[in-house]
């Protein structure tokens, strides 16, 4: 009898400890999210069907979802967290970081060709302008990407064939460099021989500062340009807002401009843009002033095809104003 009470009073005393080594969904789940995050999610989504309000449970979802790259549906689980506690950190840290995931899917990482050609319709019963061109670039090692291009000029009867070549390296978590160089033998008006140097850095999960500085010799006159700017993500990264200086030096003279350009990113090779910029431009390897709108996009086609187009007017301070079609065509591989 002393036996069967002893053995009773021991399982009295081991359940309490067994119900505490039974850790629930959730709890399962914290432990589980940076090793085993397909688990995890997949444990909190049953979790949050029975307790759809729990913020903690929403906000460990959405970092499981963001380290499996399911960007949209984090977004979700770190907008939800927001709806019900507005001063969550962690989610709109959560939020934040998507912006930056979307940023860097900005890069062109994969191989791709692209295939465009433009119309320039012109004022007061002038020839048109045409151009062509084709860009290819692929990744050089773990951080590069090296792009080579030629296009083809008509401007009132005169052609010019530019080459040039681009390569982009990430020098840092938040830093990429790159540098440039353009040549057109026997050039009518565009470039005879261009260097370019440039970087973008990340301020912020946000926000990008970039900086560009280039010397052209064209057969008129040579033009060094500087190009800062400042680009804002918002809503996880599916909108952004960019804003451009632009001071262009020529004969001891300097012409300053800018420009304002809104993005929408809904989704990945998807993109609608709209800008208005005013100050010099050098189309016809001279210095103009002139003021500009545009937008465009670009849209999946298929699984590696996109087609981009754009749309532009300008009106310049001498000479005839123009309005120009973009189309092109872009294969990634």
């Amino acid at each position: 009898m002393r036996a069967i009470l002893l053995l009773a009073c021991s399982a009295a005393l081991a359940l309490p400890g067994a119900a505490i080594a039974q850790a629930n969904d959730y709890e399962q789940a914290v432990e589980l999210r940076r090793t085993d995050p397909a688990a995890a999610a997949a444990l909190l989504e049953r979790w949050l069907d029975a307790h759809p309000g729990d913020t903690d449970a929403l906000v460990q979802y959405g970092y499981a979802l963001l380290t499996l790259g399911q960007l949209a549906e984090a977004e979700q689980a770190f907008a939800a967290a927001l709806a019900i506690a507005p001063g969550y950190t962690d989610a709109s840290e959560g939020i934040a970081l998507i912006a930056a995931r979307r940023a860097d899917r900005q890069e062109t990482r994969r191989g791709f060709a692209l295939v465009e050609g433009a119309l320039s319709d012109l004022g007061s019963g002038q020839r048109d302008w045409h151009e062509l061109g084709a860009v290819i670039g692929a990744p050089v090692g773990l951080l590069g990407t090296l792009e080579g291009q030629v296009r083809w000029f008509d401007r009132f009867g005169a052609e010019d064939v530019e080459l040039g070549a681009l390569y982009t390296h990430k020098a840092g978590e938040n830093l990429w460099l790159r540098a440039g160089a353009s040549a057109t033998p026997s050039a009518d008006f565009r470039p005879e021989i261009g260097l370019a140097a440039g970087l973008d850095y990340r301020l912020a999960p946000s926000s990008v500062a970039t900086l560009d500085v280039s010397w052209q010799r064209f057969p008129a006159q040579d033009v060094v340009s500087l190009r800062p700017g400042f680009t804002q993500y918002f809503g996880g990264g599916r909108y952004a807002l960019g804003v451009f200086g632009r001071a262009v030096f020529v004969d001891g003279d300097a012409l300053v401009g800018g420009s304002v350009r809104a993005d929408w990113l809904p989704a990945d090779r998807t993109r609608a843009f709209v800008g208005v910029a005013s100050g010099p431009e050098t189309d016809l390897g001279e210095v103009r002033d002139t003021t500009s709108l545009y937008g465009g996009g670009e849209v999946p086609l298929s699984a590696t095809v996109s087609l981009l187009g754009s749309l532009s007017r300008e009106w310049r301070a001498t000479g005839a104003d123009r309005t120009e079609a973009r189309l092109g065509v872009k294969l990634a591989f």
